[in-house]
């Protein structure tokens, strides 16, 4: 009697879409979920993060880090621990779904599980802040925009294209150099209706650059409303930074001042300034306790620095570039190591920065010791660089199939974007900034396994040409044809029914 009556649970379960080997697999990523709540809990936090908490508290918004996200933390007022464990969930179920579209269930699930804990991607998952909140809803919208481009259920398909739209709405308002990845992902994988632009049928890749930069200026103007109306911050100029970090790299190169009057402190040399400058880390420049340079002007110095950077790069764009290059092989981990603490950071305390956040102690702190120790270990032997992981993403990109996997084009132009942002704006080298761009290769790699066949799973999602969508009824129908109802979305050039 038990036996039948365990048969006929299975029956239920598989009639519901619960086969025993899925909710096995679920449990399996429930339980890698609770590991990393278990060890990081609350999160992990960074000054960035500190701030936009304290904004959230107070009310009191700036333009600074991300004033969307500081407004709705502000609004809805969530625990950090919560936004962790959102944060996580989010993640872990967006690498999921993009592996188990293209191999097989257990090694989609082990696929996910070597992503989410590889040593140099496991510490900054543990932490609660803008990088993490861009990285989980942008692979989010990735998974649902590949879906979007193969569904053929009209209904399924518009609720999956909101659902993109949400996703990368959320990581444009997550981090601002979020704009380049989410463009260069539009104009990849963006689903390109027929109906509209219909005359240009004869010239796909120009309708695919007017769909897709129409939704990319109504997420941009969208946001930036929502800022202005909704949030209203204060400005606070985060990109005088940039400006003064190659305005004194040029000044060095060319041996004169060349700043707006009153960017200093009276007196000021520029051998002090090389005191404390290097074109591979802007970290001391600005924040060494005897720095000449404040990074936090007000509003009108910011606007002459602006026109003096523009002055100053137009008449020396050698010098720009090598500075710009300069810190670039360092982001990248070619010049030199990324600095310590920079993959496996212990995060900031509240008291330390004269902050209000609560941020409750570890909930585990023996386990927590024994994870960031263990990581901390692998991070002093410099293993991991920028570098090969954006080579691993080009090489694994390019070997699960640019043509065919969705997901793939947009890994790569989106850690390749990420990266160009920082590169051509940022002023420090720490692996945080190459965060996500590593997350993508170990996508990307895991991608790649579709070429084995024994992990590729059997019936792989198919695109569909903009031919046949134009004119999904030129084909002839012989006897014994069967006829597939096509979806009027045009993807970016798969072949039905082609194999690779």
């Amino acid at each position: 009697m038990t036996a039948v009556a365990l048969s006929k649970s299975f029956v239920w379960l598989r009639l519901v879409g619960c086969a025993p080997g899925r909710l096995c697999r679920a449990a399996l990523l429930v339980l890698l979920g609770a590991f990393l709540a278990a060890a990081y809990l609350p999160g992990s936090v960074v000054p960035d993060t500190l701030d936009m908490c304290g904004q959230a508290l107070t009310g009191a918004y700036t333009t600074w880090h991300s004033p969307v996200i500081a407004g709705l933390w502000g609004f809805f007022d969530p625990p950090i621990e919560a936004i962790f464990l959102l944060t996580l969930a989010v993640t872990i179920i967006s690498v999921h779904l993009i592996l188990s579209r293209w191999l097989r269930p257990w090694i989609a699930l082990t696929g996910t599980a070597i992503v989410v804990l590889f040593p140099a991607t496991v510490g900054w998952l543990g932490h609660v802040g803008k990088d993490q909140w861009f990285a989980a809803v942008f692979l989010l919208g990735t998974a649902l925009v590949a879906r979007a481009g193969t569904e053929t259920r009209v209904r399924l398909r518009r609720a999956l294209l909101v659902g993109v739209i949400i996703c990368f709405w959320l990581a444009i308002a997550a981090r601002k150099n979020a704009m380049l990845p989410v463009g260069a992902a539009l104009l990849v994988a963006w689903p390109v209706p027929i109906t509209i632009l219909g005359r240009l049928d004869k010239l796909p890749l120009l309708r695919r650059v007017l769909a897709s930069s129409a939704v990319f200026v109504l997420l941009l103007g969208s946001v930036s409303v929502f800022t202005s109306v909704v949030v209203r911050p204060t400005p606070a100029h985060p990109e005088q930074t940039t400006y003064m970090f190659d305005l004194t790299g040029i000044s060095l190169m060319q041996g004169q001042m060349m700043f707006p009057s009153g960017t200093f402190p009276s007196g000021t040399t520029l051998s002090e300034l090389d005191r404390f400058y290097d074109v591979k880390t802007g970290d001391p420049y600005f924040f060494a306790p005897d720095t000449p340079v404040n990074p936090f002007m007000p509003a009108p110095q910011v606007s002459a620095l602006k026109q003096k950077w523009l002055e100053v790069v137009r008449a020396h764009p050698g010098d720009y570039l090598r500075i710009r290059l300069s810190y670039s092989w360092a982001l990248l981990g070619i010049s030199a190591p990324h600095p310590l603490w920079s993959m496996n950071d212990a995060g900031s305390l509240p008291s330390s920065l004269n902050s209000p956040c609560r941020v409750p102690d570890r909930t585990f702190p023996s386990l927590h010791k024994r994870v960031f120790n263990f990581l901390l270990g692998l991070e002093k032997h410099n293993i991991f660089r920028s570098w090969m992981f954006l080579a691993a993403l080009v090489l694994a990109s390019l070997a699960a199939g640019l043509r065919h996997v969705t997901e793939a084009r947009v890994l790569l132009v989106a850690g390749l974007m990420s990266l160009a942002g920082i590169a051509l704006a940022g002023i420090s080298p720490t692996f945080r900034y190459s965060w996500f761009t590593a997350l993508c290769a170990l996508l990307a790699v895991a991608l790649a396994l579709r070429r084995i066949p024994g992990f590729a799973r059997p019936d792989p999602p198919i695109g569909l040409s903009v031919q046949q969508i134009v004119d999904p009824v030129s084909q002839q129908r012989s006897p014994g044809t069967r006829v597939v109802e096509m979806p009027k979305t045009a993807t970016w050039g798969a072949k039905s029914g082609s194999k690779d």
